[in-house]
């Protein structure tokens, strides 16, 4: 299945003037796709996964519960993606409203409150627990003026979709919360990386959708990834796409657009001559 294709993404990745880090796995086939995947970037949003999944592990072990209410102070709000800035200050959201509101607004002022409710060294815990090597969680979101390697959240294409496999095949916290998760993920109101060029399908209600993505974008000037799980019928990908030091939003968006795009057409293809 990738095989056939490995050439066409290579050609396709390579054809930008940023650096690009890809994982992709397959896994009817158990096939991949690898490229710069041990390549660290910046982790911008994409780090927010694993947050929502420590969270979840909190929850899970009594620590915390989905319903449990925090409140945003004036002094909580941060710049950048997410609602939560623009709403009145004192108001009180569930601890399963502010996952949602970071996975699919990308929020960045739920992310820090959920990051204070957890503890930057109990993420960290947790991740190390997980396997992450190479991948840092070392700050807040939308709080440091510089992004120095060395003291930034980090990530390889690599990690994160090994992650992602596991939560696919419930293996973090529990399959009833890797469950949760990628209902969340499915709700994602980013869409124009990987599923950009996808065709829109609007059939009968309640029919099975030709395609399905539960992911998470992440975006800061130079920086453009997108990772998750892509679902076809009868076929399940799991994607991670991270770039650096790209010229224009515009790159990205042609190269993972075109990407997404050719998975699909690929299994369209083999299902035709089945």
């Amino acid at each position: 299945m990738l095989k056939q294709i490995e050439n066409d993404l290579l050609r396709l990745i390579s054809s930008g003037k940023g650096t690009y880090g890809v994982s992709i796995y397959h896994f009817e086939t158990e096939e991949e796709f690898i490229h710069n995947q041990n390549e660290e970037f910046y982790a911008a949003s994409i780090i927010k996964i694993l947050i929502m999944s420590a969270v979840f592990a909190q929850v899970s072990e009594g620590k915390r519960s989905l319903s449990d209410k925090i409140q945003v102070r004036s002094e909580d709000i941060v710049s950048g993606d997410g609602i939560l800035k623009n709403l009145s200050p004192g108001m009180e959201w569930t601890v399963h409203d502010l996952i949602v509101l970071m996975i699919i607004e990308s929020d960045n002022t739920a992310t820090n409150l959920l990051i204070d409710m957890v503890g930057v060294e109990n993420i960290q815990l947790y991740m190390t627990i997980w396997g992450f090597k190479q991948t840092q969680f070392r700050h807040k979101l939308q709080i440091k003026p510089s992004r120095n390697h060395n003291d930034s959240n980090l990530i390889t294409a690599k990690e994160m979709n090994h992650f992602l496999r596991n939560i696919a095949m419930g293996n973090i916290v529990s399959m009833s919360v890797c469950r949760k998760m990628i209902d969340i993920m499915k709700q994602q109101k980013m869409n124009d990386l990987l599923p950009r060029l996808l065709p829109e399908y609007d059939g009968i209600i309640g029919t099975i959708p030709i395609w399905e993505m539960a992911h998470k974008t992440g975006y800061v000037p130079g920086v453009e990834h997108n990772v998750g799980l892509f679902y076809i019928p009868g076929h399940t990908f799991a994607i991670s796409v991270l770039s650096k030091n790209v010229p224009n939003r515009d790159e990205p968006k042609r190269i993972m657009g075109d990407l997404g795009l050719m998975l699909f057409d690929t299994i369209e293809t083999s299902n035709v001559h089945k």
